[in-house]
């Protein structure tokens, strides 16, 4: 098989199926307030595989690839518009409809709904008004975050780019220590009071490291495959092993990500057609995780918590949003990309 089938069988679209799965099995346990042992068990588990770590770890690597394929600037940008706004632009409006269903509107003044319209409809999901306070978990879509992370990264690329053209490695790691550092920052701030800790944490600087594993696989994808393809298992355990050292310094932390990334990549280059057979082309992924903090707000809200079988309804009712946000709404647009990604990674 030579290099550029590879991005022809993998697993992207299963892992990123797995990992808004588990943002969504996560949140559900937290805000549902449930107390079965064996789901909080399975979710102490599965908090060793975090989701939004995948998402952007894959984007290092896909969001690259998809530059280098892309002949101009302006074609990237749209491209990158097409991905992410018209999913996000229907969920926002049936966010803000769910809202006025349950009268979240009322005595609000224009200036604060429109603030918040604005922030939603550009690059500050992470901005939340006062109004929406007291309406089920107090953020009606508190995982957009992390889509303001992700314009960030669509951003900064073509400057990142630059930057590591020459003297890749050593520039690599010295942006690499000064991500994992504001994150080991974030991480060990207990509280997050101050207004500058709180936009630190939601910005691109603690997750840069992320994005810049990807990258790095990506550009040196020649001689990663043959440490990674097909060697999942050899990964795996030592991931695990990893986790079983558990201790709490710097060092420990950066081996593990570092186990992790491993672990993701290994993943997405074994077990060759899997996905297809599973799956198809399809990718429900971003429909799943945009729309599965609305539903558990709509539950928290009307009082629905602690039993069990909320967490099922909340994860069916997330993967009928995740089909229908990717048939009705994503890949009419994805076709519209120039050098698609949909096509180049999905066929």
């Amino acid at each position: 098989m030579n290099l550029s089938n590879k991005h022809h069988y993998n697993n992207f679209n299963l892992l990123r199926l797995f990992a808004a799965l588990q943002v969504v099995y996560i949140h559900s346990l937290e805000h549902l307030e449930i107390t079965n042992s064996a789901l909080l068990y399975l979710g102490e588990i599965l908090r060793y595989f975090p989701g939004v770590p995948i998402f952007f770890m894959i984007s290092g690597y896909l969001i690259t690839m998809s530059y280098e394929n892309n002949p101009t600037i302006s074609d990237y940008i749209k491209n990158r518009i097409l991905r992410i706004y018209p999913g996000l632009y229907v969920s926002f409006l049936i966010s803000a409809s769910i809202l006025y269903v349950f009268n979240q509107f009322d005595h609000v003044s224009f200036n604060s709904i429109f603030m918040w319209t604005c922030a939603q409809l550009t690059f500050v999901q992470f901005y939340n008004p006062e109004f929406i306070r007291d309406f089920g978990v107090g953020v009606i879509n508190g995982s957009l975050w992390t889509i303001s992370v992700e314009l960030a990264f669509y951003i900064v690329l073509p400057i990142v780019y630059i930057f590591l053209k020459k003297n890749f490695i050593k520039r690599f790691t010295i942006l690499m220590l000064i991500s994992l550092s504001f994150y080991f920052y974030i991480q060990n701030i207990s509280t997050k009071t101050l207004l500058y800790e709180k936009l630190i944490g939601v910005s691109i600087l603690p997750y840069l490291f992320y994005f810049l594993i990807g990258m790095y696989v990506f550009q040196f994808r020649s001689k990663v495959f043959k440490y990674i393809e097909d060697k999942f298992y050899i990964y795996f355990i030592i991931y695990i092993g990893i986790i079983l050292l558990s201790t709490d310094n710097y060092l420990y932390f950066f081996l593990q990500q570092f186990g992790y990334a491993l672990f993701v990549f290994s993943l997405v280059f074994s077990f060759k057609n899997f996905t297809y057979k599973f799956m198809g082309y399809n990718d429900f992924t971003y429909g799943i995780y945009i729309y599965h903090m609305l539903i558990i707000n709509i539950l928290v809200h009307l009082n629905y918590i602690g039993a069990v079988e909320n967490i099922l309804w909340v994860l069916l009712g997330s993967i009928v949003c995740g089909v229908l946000s990717y048939k009705l709404v994503e890949k009419p647009f994805l076709k519209l990309k120039k050098k698609s990604l949909y096509y180049e990674i999905s066929k």
